[in-house]
């Protein structure tokens, strides 16, 4: 059995949001609650498209008592929730927007529910219709093409024992050869006491980091000099390891 609520939000701005929740949840941990799950959703989905993406989807997400996902079913949008979508915006592929949001749910770090929302319940589903509009700007897709190439290179076969967000910096030749790479780990915002310091993990990093040809990475290109540098981010959790 679940203990539910529903909000509603958008990828690029925030709707008004409903919760059923026990009533001695504090009414100020709920909303914040709420808040912080609409924000990693959304920053799931935008780190991740790699084309255009447009329509409504309504994703249910279940939470078990260490925060971490269960469940994730995209469910067919309701009348309602296509509303909230001009008549006049030219939608992509639902079967493709569907399969995004799924496979973001099950990746997202999520905030650490508050005991009380859970009740007498061990988990927590929430139902969150979603207004996809992306991408949100010009070069974020090709941003996102290359953090995933540098999750699946570096971590997605990692076993990882905490959550975090490893940064990754690196400068390669003109032909791709790495000529530097670090790779640092941090907390991650929504849950900094979930962190641990690996540095077994961070040595393996950045020895495969340093392996890679770069020449293969979604747009790679050297600039006047010959060099190509600059950075990414990728969010790490033990329930990621192993998804593409």
């Amino acid at each position: 059995m679940y203990r539910s609520l529903s909000l509603a939000l958008l990828v690029t701005a925030l709707a008004g949001c409903q919760a059923r929740t026990a009533p001695d949840v504090d009414a100020q941990a709920r909303k914040a609650f709420i808040h912080d799950v609409q924000h990693a959703i959304i920053g799931s989905i935008a780190t991740a498209f790699t084309s255009k993406q447009v329509g409504v989807a309504r994703l249910q997400l279940i939470l078990d008592r260490h925060s971490v996902p269960v469940g994730c079913k995209t469910l067919r949008s309701q009348a309602k929730d296509n509303q909230n979508l001009p008549g006049d915006v030219q939608r992509t592929n639902e079967k493709a927007l569907a399969k995004l949001v799924e496979a973001q749910c099950w990746k997202t770090i999520y905030p650490v529910v508050p005991n009380a929302m859970y009740g007498e319940k061990d988990t927590l589903e929430l139902i969150a219709p979603l207004i996809v509009q992306l991408p949100l700007g010009n070069g974020l897709a090709q941003a996102n093409a290359r953090r995933a190439f540098f999750w699946e290179h570096l971590l997605r076969d990692q076993p990882v024992t905490s959550v975090g967000r490893a940064s990754v910096f690196y400068q390669a030749n003109a032909q791709g050869k790495l000529e530097a790479c670090l790779v640092q780990l941090h907390p991650h915002p929504l849950r900094p006491d979930d962190f641990r310091l690996d540095g077994d993990l961070q040595s393996r990093l950045n020895s495969r980091c340093l392996a890679l040809d770069l020449s293969r990475m979604p747009g790679f290109a050297p600039d006047m000099h010959g060099v190509a540098k600059g950075s990414s981010e990728l969010d790490y959790a033990p329930w990621r390891v192993g998804r593409p």
